[in-house]
């Protein structure tokens, strides 16, 4: 029987911290773990789009780990202070995927009554072609765990979706010594997002922010010179849906919005543009799934499970609606460190994470948590 030390595990963390991947740029991490996971006796194998999957075990249950390799671009210097480990990604989501890798390896050396796959996406702070891969492969499992940050006593059993749109405004555009002459294509995408956002957001009175709509105006564009009105402008919206909501439904109420705004200006045309959509989702609290995290967590850290919902929006969304697995997502972090120019992790929690998967996957395919022990020095 092999042995997996826990100064391997974080020695494993601090190398992927320093193999810088934002998304598009995954293929010097994807290396590092496809020769990891060999190196440790793994059948893995890299797929077209650039993931990394590795099969432990055979037979059911199924049980996919994701966690993805991508990070938002940003280089944050890889260092250890104390009990604390900093690096672009060490949230979001490195140290979640290294607690994987590692429960992986250490799972590898004991007998098991199932299966564990374990994928290494590609893409996910992008349009998610990693995840988008597994499904068109037919990754069908019977449990998927996410490796996104909960914090390491917290387990997230809801994402929002999303839409992102973009507002397109044209006109005449002229001096802007005398605005009244002219409409504005920046005002009216202003006007627009105010009109959207109103009848959007309102679709929803609760006072948990979770079950309600959000509309955000992210980015304007237009503009020739500071004394010229503009003859076109753009606008882009980020739109947060709660779970049960048809993005569909919300599609058809912008553009009745839309044709409001358009109906008070002549020689102004307004388009709008889906750019892309993920739906949202949300899985049953009394879950055997969430079940097994809540029961480790208290086995673990002997404190109760936080049930997190977020107001992002993750892979578990598009795997778990299109295969209809129940899925949460977990690992170790402070979400709120999430994409900042400063990430950081501590030790301990990614250590304690790592125990906290070894005992829900011994729920589900019959780990000896004794065995475990042995393994993991």
């Amino acid at each position: 029987m092999g042995s997996y030390t826990r100064k391997e595990a974080v020695d494993i963390l601090s190398r992927m911290l320093e193999i810088y991947s934002p998304t598009g740029y995954e293929r010097g991490l994807a290396d590092f773990i496809y020769k990891l996971l060999l190196d440790h006796g793994l059948n893995v194998r890299m797929d077209p789009v650039g993931n990394v999957i590795a099969t432990i075990g055979y037979g059911d249950p199924k049980i996919l780990l994701c966690g993805h390799m991508d990070t938002v671009p940003g280089y944050i210097p890889v260092r250890v202070r104390g009990i604390r480990i900093y690096g672009r990604g060490a949230v979001d989501a490195k140290g979640p995927l290294a607690s994987m890798i590692s429960a992986s390896i250490i799972a590898s050396h004991c007998k098991l009554n199932g299966t564990i796959i374990l994928a290494c996406v590609v893409d996910e702070e992008g349009g998610s072609k990693g995840v988008l891969k597994l499904i068109e492969d037919g990754f069908k499992v019977d449990y998927a765990i996410f490796g996104e940050p909960s914090g390491t006593s917290n387990v997230t059993v809801g994402y929002k979706g999303s839409m992102h749109m973009k507002l397109m405004v044209k006109g005449m555009g002229g001096h802007a010594s005398a605005p009244w002459l002219f409409h504005n294509p920046l005002e009216i995408i202003f006007e627009a997002y105010r009109s959207i956002k109103g009848g959007i957001e309102s679709l929803v009175d609760s006072n948990d922010k979770f079950y309600r709509y959000s509309v955000a105006l992210t980015m304007v564009k237009g503009g020739v010179a500071a004394n010229v009105i503009p003859s076109e402008a753009e606008g882009y919206l980020d739109i947060r849906l709660p779970p049960g909501s048809n993005p569909t439904s919300i599609y058809e109420i912008v553009k009745q919005e839309v044709l409001k705004i358009i109906s008070r200006y002549r020689g102004i045309r307004l388009d709008i543009e889906l750019l892309g959509s993920t739906p949202p989702y949300e899985e049953k609290v009394d879950s055997v799934l969430v079940k097994a995290f809540q029961d480790a967590i208290k086995l673990e850290l002997n404190v109760e499970a936080g049930i997190l919902r977020k107001s992002g929006t993750s892979d578990m969304n598009i795997y778990a609606a299109k295969m209809g697995v129940p899925s949460v997502a977990y690992g170790p972090g402070n979400p709120r460190l999430s994409h900042r120019n400063i990430e950081w992790i501590e030790i301990n929690d990614y250590l304690c994470s790592i125990r906290i998967l070894l005992k829900v996957l011994s729920n589900f395919i019959g780990l000896d948590l004794n065995e475990v022990y042995r393994v993991f020095t």
